[in-house]
């Protein structure tokens, strides 16, 4: 599935979209439910980052002390690299993502449909007032508050499915990859000399056995 751009004109939808769902508890219910899933995964993601981080810095660190070894220098470096790349790629996870919407000037863009006062990235380039202001138009309806909300939660969700996860999960296949190429090579390279040398000894013995005859 590929995932829309960010261009308003993809997302441009009607202000009051939420102008019929009616007051409920179990409207606020499903929100706060989605809301709170959202920031576990979140929370989850970056977790799992940071685990990728303090492993692929112990290896690294483990294969720099080790490369005077010849007979591990080649699945040593090859791990070396790929350990760094999914480090790397580790910290892109954690990386904080605060854009907001700009007009031309460069300016914070209030019209823009991905304006939300709502969230820290946006509201932070907002003086005092104005951000009362703004805030206080999310409550005078519970229709814009519910559209704050759930703009709130797609921005979220997004960030997490399009930077995070991605990310999170290129970074622990190509450690894999790694790990398992390193174990590849040097299973190689210890079996291959013994296997030549058993093949070796068969013609030995078979020139032997000529000899004799």
């Amino acid at each position: 599935m590929s995932f829309k751009p960010w261009d308003e004109k993809n997302f441009e939808s009607s202000e009051n979209i939420f102008g019929d769902a009616p007051s409920s508890t179990a409207i606020d219910n499903i929100l706060r439910l989605n809301l709170s899933n959202i920031v576990s995964l979140t929370l989850m993601a970056d977790t799992k980052a940071n685990i990728m981080i303090t492993v692929s810095s112990i290896v690294f660190s483990i294969t720099l002390a080790n490369m005077d070894n010849y007979a591990l220098r080649v699945p040593l470096v090859i791990l070396g690299m790929f350990s760094v790349a999914a480090l790397i790629m580790a910290i892109i996870v954690i990386l904080p993502k605060t854009g907001y919407p700009k007009t031309k000037s460069g300016d914070i863009d209030r019209e823009s449909p991905f304006f939300n006062p709502l969230f820290f990235g946006h509201f932070a380039y907002l003086g005092l007032e104005e951000f009362k202001k703004e805030y206080s138009k999310r409550l005078l309806q519970d229709s814009r508050t519910y559209d704050a909300i759930v703009g709130d939660i797609y921005g979220m969700g997004r960030v997490l499915a399009t930077n995070k996860f991605k990310w999170l999960k290129r970074s622990y296949q190509t450690f894999l990859i790694g790990l398992i190429s390193a174990i590849s090579i040097f299973s190689f390279m210890e079996f291959v000399p013994y296997i030549m040398s058993l093949l070796d000894f068969e013609v030995i013995a078979e020139k032997c056995r000529n000899s004799i005859e």
